[in-house]
């Protein structure tokens, strides 16, 4: 598509002439809004179409920066009012209009204008931000969506309450915002933003797809006002969508802000672009998912991989996806998360009342807790019953742990931030598996990925560092809060997702928050935490769906000045069986008419038994932005001898006892065995426990007295393959 550049050979108005194109982004009409103003204005900021006429904010530089609202005409030649405000401290900005009112984009307010009288209604919102500039309203939500400085978007409602955060590109500006209804597929929100080379500089539209916060690879350059100039250079301004400037045709106004007009004017203009929805099609990647289903049957003990083709089928744009699972009529934490389950004065808990608490994870059964010493290159972990009644075992690590900061963990090990590297730990054997090179981030919180492998690491600036392990950094962002705590969640609906853990102002109220990871776009999900004292802080905190059966919850370290608390909150989801599971990488970014494979594994853990499932595409396609593949797997019933009920023998001669049990699971085998990897599952094919046993063991323990009562099934996986037994738990 290309765009029409008008060359102005004139310092004086150019008349309104409409230009039919047929192409989006091709220019339809263009006028010098800064001529026509008294002084004339030459610092105009935003723009909108409303009731037939142009309005235009500016602060007037040779009026001692009054802010001041312009009528124009629709046909861009004639200042039908203008309105004088008092001085404030920075200037109007965009705006917006509900059908009723105008609203300008104040330093941290949203102002409402009555346009009978072009005069402030008294009604204000409060703005997410400080130096707002782009302002968009959505009719279907009465919510308005604001952008500032940085590169995040927020939508908020009308009390000023932030609803959710989307992340725009890095380093480049959301200077104006539109909202677009009439384009197929949508609604969808338009950022006028840059293109900056060291030849052209000139203002770009982006199209975004709201629901997943993902640009649709939909977009169009603006035209340089003064293309034969020097520094010919536009930038943007405020902007604005409307079908009532010209019939016939969807307009999106941009508000170019002309440095080096003919003249060095610096006066800014209006440009209507057309947007076309009527002949630009369906905007966009195209997905297709095949096979579109999933069918499998399996005997007790094997697995199975299914390869699904995701296609993009468009000849021009990008296709970016990800895969996650859901589970039929599985509720989302959107269920009120945030009831406190557990809460422990863990400094009292430690031997020398330890009030340095920095880290928390929950790995077998046990919740591990890193303390420091006076001595900066000394560290403590503790470990704990998952009820935190006991204290099983306090390590003291020295010299190159260099002070852990934080931890995280995995089904089996640890993984500790120091100042220049991340340490893989395994708690059991104390043992040091690996040392990964951290690209000097200070993090004062890490997340780790299992299925990609890679750490996310969190700062109080807000900044989110995404790095794999060799140190190098896929991805960055930056989101509104400072960041104490961050922790992996792949077992919410619609996941995986980050949560995070911060102290907001003015306040200090303890919150927390479920973003997308790849975005840092805030899911609309989050809740406040209980306080331990009078002036609480949070710090980190770690995700688990095997610290109580059929809940996720959240452990968040809390520090009341004088001691370390760990309170245990309820997510409000319901954990997902570990039946299956997708193979790294779940996410991918396909180039037109090209074609990615996801991996699924399916396990057969349960006996004779039916399971359900979903499998979610998320894409920026902007048609079918979520492609469901349905999952059907029967494990089939046992007709192999090695898998027992009871306590015969198996092929690891493994015997269980007590059954019923209680309290502790006794393991034993026939010989001694190496790298047995023991897991349990609930009837629901939900992971309840895991645990790798020590090399060379011939009897082991499992603590299932957290267990409610109920039918259990546990399998143990070693070099001669799987085997699986089930037991009966009592209170």
């Amino acid at each position: 598509m290309k765009t029409r550049q008008l060359l102005i050979i004139s310092f004086f108005l150019l008349p309104f002439v409409p230009i039919f194109a047929q192409n989006q982004g091709d220019t339809l009409m263009t006028f010098n809004a800064g001529i026509l103003t008294p002084t004339p204005d030459r610092t105009l900021m935003g723009v909108e179409f409303a009731e037939g006429y142009f309005w235009v904010t500016g602060a007037d530089p040779d009026d001692t920066y009054q802010h001041k609202l312009y009528k124009i005409s629709a046909d861009g030649q004639t200042l039908v009012d203008y309105y004088t405000y008092p001085f404030g401290f920075a200037s109007w900005k965009d705006m917006c209009y509900d059908g009723e009112f105008l609203y300008v984009a104040d330093i941290d307010t949203i102002r409402q204008i009555d346009l009978s009288n072009g005069q402030p209604t008294g009604v204000k919102i409060p703005g997410p931000i400080y130096y707002q500039s782009g302002l968009a309203y959505d009719p279907a939500t009465d919510h308005f969506w604001v952008s500032g400085d940085g590169n995040l978007i927020y939508e908020i409602n009308r009390q000023g309450d932030v609803v959710r955060t989307l992340s725009f590109l890095n380093d480049l500006p959301a200077a104006g915002l539109a909202w677009d209804v009439w384009t197929a597929g949508g609604p969808y929100l338009w950022i006028w933003s840059m293109k900056y080379t060291a030849s052209d500089v000139r203002p770009v539209a982006y199209q975004m797809f709201v629901e997943t916060g993902l640009l649709t690879g939909v977009t169009f350059e603006g035209v340089n006002m003064n293309p034969n100039g020097d520094l010919g250079a536009d930038y943007a301004l405020g902007a604005t969508i409307s079908d009532e400037l010209i019939d016939g045709k969807v307009a999106f106004i941009g508000l170019h802000g002309s440095s080096y007009q003919q003249n060095n004017d610096q006066l800014d203009w209006v440009v209507a672009y057309d947007l076309a929805p009527e002949s630009s099609g369906i905007p966009g990647p195209v997905v297709s998912v095949s096979p579109p289903f999933i069918e499998n049957d399996l005997m007790p003990g094997d697995s199975a991989e299914i390869a699904l083709v995701i296609s993009n089928l468009s000849d021009q744009y990008v296709l970016n996806w990800y895969a996650a699972l859901e589970y039929p009529n599985m509720p989302d934490s959107a269920n009120m998360p945030g009831d406190t389950l557990l809460a422990r004065n863990v400094s009292s808990l430690t031997p020398a009342n330890d009030n340095k608490i920095s880290g928390v994870a929950f790995l077998n059964n046990r919740v591990f807790l890193t303390g420091r010493s006076p001595l900066n290159d000394r560290t403590f972990l503790y470990e704990f019953s998952g009820n935190m009644d006991t204290l099983y075992d306090v390590d003291t690590l020295f010299g190159s742990f260099s002070s852990w900061r934080t931890i995280t963990a995995d089904e089996n090990s640890l993984y500790a931030v120091t100042q220049y590297t991340i340490t893989q730990l395994d708690p059991i054997g104390d043992t040091v598996l690996n040392i990964f090179y951290n690209p000097g981030i200070t993090g004062s919180s890490i997340a780790y990925n299992p299925q990609a492998e890679t750490f996310y690491l969190g700062s109080e600036l807000g900044v989110i560092n995404e790095i794999d392990k060799q140190g190098n950094e896929l991805n960055f962002y930056q989101i509104p809060y400072p960041i104490e705590g961050l922790s992996w969640d792949s077992w919410s609906p619609g996941g995986p997702y980050l949560w995070a853990s911060y102290l907001s102002d003015p306040d200090s109220t303890i919150s927390f928050i479920r973003i997308n990871p790849s975005s840092g776009n805030f899911t609309g999900v989050g809740f406040q935490g209980t306080t331990t004292g009078n002036n609480d802080l949070v710090g980190n905190v770690f995700v688990t769906p095997d610290w109580q059966q059929n809940k996720l919850v959240l452990l968040a370290l809390q520090d009341d000045g004088e001691n370390d608390h760990l309170v245990v909150y309820d997510l409000a989801t319901t954990p997902a069986p570990g039946w299956i599971s997708l193979k790294n990488p779940s996410f991918g970014s396909t180039a037109a008419l090209s074609d990615d494979t996801l991996f699924v594994k399916l396990y057969a853990i349960m006996e004779d038994t039916l399971m359900n499932a979903q499998l979610v595409i998320n894409s920026n396609d902007v048609v079918n932005p979520r492609f469901v593949v349905p999952v059907n797997f029967r494990m089939l019933p046992q007709n192999i001898t090695a898998i027992n009920e009871a306590n015969d023998l198996s092929v690891y001669g493994t015997r269980l006892y007590p059954v019923p049990v209680s309290d502790r699971l006794q393991i034993s085998f026939q010989a001694d065995q190496n790298d047995l990897l023991v897991r349990i599952y609930d009837l629901n094919g939900r992971l309840i426990l895991s645990k790798n046993i020590e090399s060379r063991a011939i009897y082991d323990q499992l603590d299932v007295s957290r267990f409610p009562a109920g039918i259990y099934q546990l399998t143990i996986a070693g070099s001669l393959g799987i085997e699986s037994h089930k037991f009966v738990k009592t209170n």
